[in-house]
């Protein structure tokens, strides 16, 4: 938009978390404008498309944690936000096994050899887990499920993921089995318990926008335009300067013009990170951060391969334990909404999970783009005949494992602690995309009350939210 007319909040990022802001500002009565760097909005959950195809930027999920968001979602969509089985399986030496019990039978598809070593190896490491106490990731769960089933159901994926070795990875601080205190019994069965419903998720249905999640968001958007807010596209901040009355002087460059604006208010969606390299104050209250660690050098190669044929498998997704194939899950758009891919073709996102220097970043995109072919026809997922094309996006910077556990690393936790010393910015970054919604709503009530402590109090980027629901309940009762 080239007329730009009054506001008096600046929010950073057209993402889950700015619209969600913007859209309750609105509703409060108040004036905000969006800066978007690109040329869409949605964020890390906008939907790119190639021809017929309409994708989502890798594998992605829309929990249902918070009725409030989940409500507002479904307001938007209506039936469009439908329900898919949220099948997975796990890929491992050529095969493919169930996540969960739902599906061909007890025994997930597994070899008999697989079922008759894992069983071994699950009383093994209920005995060895018994008898000493965990030391590593890898200890937890060889004690829980056996190292065999642990392998071909989890390792691999997950320390491809999370980027790190189960072995050099601590030990859950609480049991996601919820079996502290069960002894050897109590693992037992809540082993039996996961492995029936496939993982520790306690979610109940999963739903799916029909055409993305950038349906949804573009949704939202449009909700937002409609009420006349405004949103500034291919505009970039430069520079954040904190003045000494607590107002925030805001620099960015917009249709090939540079514009400052002294502001109350700025929400950010950047991650905390570039919103602290932004900021640079002169005086950093309470000294230099730890440095970062290894999760701010992730980054994610998405290479998309687009068939003319239905796909070889019924899964949403595959996650990756092979230990001879470099990718680290495999999305498979034709089961999540019906008009994401066209009848009778599938498209499948062979995704990388990487540190900054792994070679396949170096590779060129043609590269990329054989190495994900082989990979998936050496699996038998594709056969490279039917390919019509292929795609491939570079996420530098992004961390696929972000969770509030990496919120609580001590850089993140210092860098939260330093930001919100600064009362007029509103740091709303949050993983997933109901949490960021919550946390953009959250800041747009603050700002509308003027009660900064409520936005501090609620919007803990370093806590479970939905942990807060429940003792939310409780207090009221």
């Amino acid at each position: 938009m080239n007329s730009l007319t009054q506001y008096d909040t600046l929010i950073i990022g057209a993402g889950p978390a700015g619209l969600s802001a913007a859209l309750e500002l609105k509703k409060q009565g108040r004036n905000p404008l969006i800066l978007e760097k690109g040329d869409q909005v949605g964020g890390l959950m906008r939907s790119p498309r190639w021809g017929d195809f309409i994708l989502d930027l890798g594998r992605k999920e829309l929990y249902a944690r918070f009725p409030e968001i989940d409500e507002q979602w479904e307001g938007v969509l209506g039936e469009d936000y439908g329900p898919y089985p949220h099948r997975v399986g796990s890929l491992y030496r050529g095969h493919i096994v169930e996540m969960s019990g739902r599906y061909r039978g007890q025994f997930r598809g597994m070899p008999l050899p697989w079922l008759v070593t894992g069983g071994i190896g699950m009383l093994a490491g209920w005995v060895r887990g018994a008898l000493r106490k965990p030391s590593n990731y890898k200890d937890f769960w060889y004690g829980r499920v056996g190292g065999p089933f642990a392998r071909i159901l989890a390792q691999g994926y997950w320390e491809k993921f999370r980027g790190a070795t189960w072995a050099a990875m601590p030990p859950p601080q609480s049991d996601p089995l919820g079996q502290d205190g069960g002894g050897f019994l109590g693992s037992v069965k809540k082993t039996f318990q996961m492995a029936r419903r496939g993982g520790v998720s306690r979610q109940i249905a999963w739903r799916h926008p029909r055409c993305g999640t950038g349906q949804l968001f573009e949704g939202l958007a449009d909700q937002y335009l409609e009420m006349g807010g405004q949103i500034a596209f291919d505009a970039e901040v430069t520079d954040l300067n904190l003045l000494p009355d607590g107002t925030v002087r805001v620099n960015w460059t917009h249709d090939g013009e540079n514009h400052e604006r002294i502001l109350n208010h700025v929400i950010s969606s950047l991650p905390i990170e570039q919103l602290w390299a932004m900021l640079d104050p002169e005086e950093i209250p309470g000294g230099a951060p730890p440095p970062p660690g290894p999760e701010s050098n992730r980054a994610v190669l998405l290479v998309y391969l687009f068939l003319k044929t239905p796909p070889s498998f019924e899964h949403a997704w595959l996650e990756v334990n092979d230990p001879d194939l470099h990718c680290g899950r495999v999305t498979n758009f034709a089961a999540f909404g019906g008009g994401m891919v066209p009848d009778g073709h599938s498209c499948l996102c062979v995704e990388y999970f990487c540190a900054g220097d792994n070679p396949i970043l170096s590779m060129s995109e043609d590269e990329q783009i054989e190495l994900a072919q082989s990979e998936m026809a050496s699996v038998d997922l594709i056969d490279q005949k039917d390919l019509l094309g292929a795609h491939v996006l570079y996420m530098p910077r992004t961390n696929a494992a972000a969770s509030w556990r990496e919120q609580q690393s001590a850089h993140r936790s210092a860098l939260f602690e330093r930001v919100g010393t600064f009362k007029g910015i509103y740091h709303v970054n949050r993983p997933g995309a109901d949490w960021a919604s919550l946390a953009g709503i959250q800041a747009a009530r603050a700002i509308a009350s003027n009660d900064r402590t409520y936005f501090d109090r609620v919007a803990d980027p370093t806590r479970r939210q939905e942990d807060r629901i429940p003792a939310q309940a409780a207090a009221a009762e």
